[in-house]
């Protein structure tokens, strides 16, 4: 039920149907399963058109043959629309689980599409109140149960944001939504503790929205904003306005949006993605206790990991070198279905000429299961030759599941949480992953280096303080009770 996905939107622009394709391709890192749109035709009996398939963005729309791609353009060609990559860590690989969702109505109000970025926490509670009511769930998914919520609220709600507001009382957890009806409303929607980042632009009547900024500002928006939490962008009767659809007492925007997950040149809440990833590496440099000599190389795991192996080198004096040459054609490890330690193989190449008889620190963004990284240790061992292999980690370690839509939904799959009641935590893990030693990033220096009050940030799968209610319940269940570690 996780989901770790891109949502976007066009409302009032010629060729939305084109300008949602571009947003997806630029949305493509945050899920690779499944990409699809829903546009808007109201001079035609069926005024929602949904077009979703199982892959990435180009196959979905068969961009690479023209006599494909200009049919599936020109069916949905419109001015208003919504897009979606979906990632998901548990359902079927297939294309009913594939966003956006559509529900068929006869009256236009009701009937709507829409997608979503995130995960519902209390899933389980918000099903059986449904079944109860003798709903039939058809997917084991939390996009469905949020479409029945939201229709739902349509009912009995006289506006679109008293809709938003009445479902999300009942909402706990993460969710940006992207929603349009029949009539040609819609609504970009960010959940009131802002857990996922969301951009717009807003221009002549007009406007776009985008999980990140990139998607924005690689097709010519540039004036973007953040979305505030708990507010609604809306477009209807050729109005566009901000309003706020429920409140809350703090934030919770996840942090590890600017270490692995978002892409480095977003900018997420005034952030830029590349500047903090850099700077986590000068601040892990403060805890470095190997000497600097003539056959150190600081090696950073690609991509994401890039900026901060250069912020590491450059701190250091000491060359940041590309040992590691990632296969442009194999997705993302973290983020897809499937064996990720078979993955490693044909993920990346080895440039030995760089990396034999080398003082090798490689650089990692984080590590959460081990098995990636144990295996490309193996592997650099095998076929680099280095001296040592030294393991720098620009993230601290994650000890706690998350319940807000990243994959790790228990303590047992972690491994520092396998290893925490041990004296020496690093010692333990370097010796499993196969590592001459190991340093993670402190949980002062991650805040630092993301330059957000900490106060703001969702740091529970550092320290087990969840900020929603239902995420400490089902800390209990994952194997855990109060954290140890940090005062909640």
């Amino acid at each position: 039920m996780n989901h770790k996905c891109g949502i976007c939107g066009v409302g009032g622009k010629d060729n939305a149907e084109y300008l949602l394709y571009k947003m997806l391709l630029q949305l493509q890192h945050r899920g690779q399963l499944s990409a699809g749109i829903t546009t808007y035709h109201p001079e035609s009996t069926q005024r929602l058109l949904t077009y979703k398939e199982i892959g990435l963005v180009n196959n979905v729309f068969h961009a690479e043959h023209k006599e494909k791609f200009s049919p599936i353009m020109q069916k949905h060609k419109s001015l208003t629309g919504i897009g979606h990559v979906r990632y998901a860590t548990s359902g079927a690989d297939d294309k009913n689980y594939a966003q956006p969702f559509e529900r068929a109505h006869g009256r236009k109000n009701k009937w709507f599409s829409f997608c979503f970025n995130g995960n519902i926490s209390n899933y389980t509670d918000l099903k059986r109140g449904l079944e109860r009511d003798n709903y039939h769930l058809v997917r084991e998914t939390d996009t469905e149960i949020i479409m029945h919520m939201l229709s739902k609220s349509i009912k009995t709600s006289g506006t679109l944001v008293d809709a938003f507001a009445h479902a999300s009382i009942k909402l706990d957890g993460a969710y940006n939504l992207a929603f349009m009806n029949a009539e040609g409303a819609i609504v970009a929607a960010r959940d009131p503790l802002g857990f996922r980042p969301l951009s717009y632009m807003v221009s002549d009547g007009d406007m776009v929205f985008a999980s990140e900024s990139v998607a924005l500002t690689s097709n010519g928006f540039d004036h973007f904003n953040d979305l505030a939490p708990g507010c609604a962008l809306i477009k209807e009767n050729n109005s566009i306005r901000v309003e706020r659809f429920a409140s809350s007492g703090k934030k919770a925007y996840c942090f590890f949006e600017w270490v692995y997950f978002a892409h480095p040149a977003s900018v997420m809440e005034g952030v830029l993605v590349y500047k903090a990833r850099h700077s986590l590496g000068k601040e892990l440099a403060k805890f470095e206790t190997e000497k600097m000599d003539k056959d150190c190389v600081v090696v950073p795991v690609p991509d994401s990991s890039r900026p901060a192996g250069e912020g590491f080198a450059e701190s250091l004096g000491v060359p940041c070198v590309e040992g590691l040459i990632r296969n442009r054609y194999v997705g993302r490890t973290f983020i897809e279905s499937g064996d990720r330690a078979q993955k490693v193989k044909d993920k990346f190449a080895i440039v030995k000429q760089v990396l034999e008889g080398k003082k090798v620190f490689l650089v990692e963004d984080s590590i959460v299961r081990g098995t990636t990284l144990r295996k490309l240790i193996s592997f650099i061992k095998k076929h680099g030759n280095p001296k040592e292999i030294h393991v720098r980690v620009s993230c601290p370690p994650v000890k706690w599941p998350c319940f807000y839509g990243i994959d790790m939904s228990s303590r047992a799959e972690l491994i520092a949480a396998k290893y925490e009641d041990k004296e020496d935590l690093n010692a333990v893990i370097c010796k499993e992953l196969g590592a001459d030693s190991l340093i993670y990033q402190t949980e002062e220096g991650l805040v630092k280096a993301i330059g957000l009050d900490k106060k703001d940030m969702c740091l529970a799968c550092l320290n087990g303080c969840y900020p929603t209610t239902m995420g400490e319940q089902l800390k209990l269940f994952s194997g855990g009770g109060r954290a140890a570690d940090s005062k909640c």
